[in-house]
């Protein structure tokens, strides 16, 4: 990783508080709406317990607290970030979903987990933890703060495998979507940026081990949509 690429790592949550009024719009464009089917795989996957606490990390607007909260095995959510801007739209879409009592969103850093040891039964992270300045100091602070019999899902975005597939999206990738993203978030490189942290992360096996490390057990991932996305799974004993 370039000094320039992990120095703006730790204060990336500045450019989130700059495009925040366009990053709900902007994600639908660019995704093409499938960051709505990735999100709903969070619910496949939850543990098989009953009340349970959850707690999402750099949570954004909001959108997989909201996501979380169909299921009626979990209790209470509570989201984090680091962005202001970001955080207060969220509280504004679980105002209007009138899930105030279910849903909490917080000021908070995912290196830095403001909760006590072995407090929550599911933690998540959709496409943040390659914007931490230390993914893996986060990994350790979710298996600290994770019960027994816990789980974490992370979803973060990957490399197609196929040929033709990863041709395809890296032309669309690293051109087009921050060419788009850049004009219509009226930031001068936000999304450069993002796209940036994507291909200079680990992905896959490779951040599986990572997990292995940091404590969890049956550490794996599935692929999304071509490798596009990535859902990793690990488990506290």
């Amino acid at each position: 990783m370039t000094s320039a690429l992990q120095g703006r790592k730790k204060e990336s949550w500045k450019i989130f508080d700059e495009i925040a009024g366009t990053y709900d719009l902007l994600n639908k464009i660019l995704s093409c709406g499938i960051d709505i089917y990735w999100r709903s795989k969070l619910l496949k996957n939850l543990p098989a317990r009953q009340n349970m606490q959850a707690l999402d990390l750099a949570t954004g607007t909001g959108d997989v607290p909201l996501v979380l909260a169909k299921s009626k095995n979990i209790t209470k959510i509570t989201g984090i970030d680091l962005s202001k801007g970001m955080v207060d739209l969220g509280k504004v879409k679980v105002k209007k979903a009138k899930l105030e009592n279910k849903i909490a969103l917080h000021i908070g850093d995912g290196c830095n987990i403001p909760a006590a040891d072995e407090t929550m039964d599911v933690v998540t992270i959709s496409f943040g933890i390659r914007n931490f300045p230390d993914p893996q100091k986060s990994l350790r602070e979710i298996f600290r703060v994770l019960k027994p019999g816990g789980r974490v899902m992370i979803m973060e975005f990957g490399l197609p495998k196929n040929f033709i597939v990863k041709s395809v999206y890296m032309f669309y990738f690293r051109h087009l979507l921050p060419f788009v993203g850049n004009i219509l978030s009226k930031h001068k490189d936000a999304y450069t940026y993002l796209n940036e942290t994507v291909e200079d992360f680990a992905y896959g096996e490779d951040f599986t081990n990572w997990m292995k490390e940091a404590g969890f057990e049956n550490a794996n991932f599935q692929e999304l949509t071509f490798g596009i996305s990535n859902l990793y799974i690990g488990d506290k004993k």
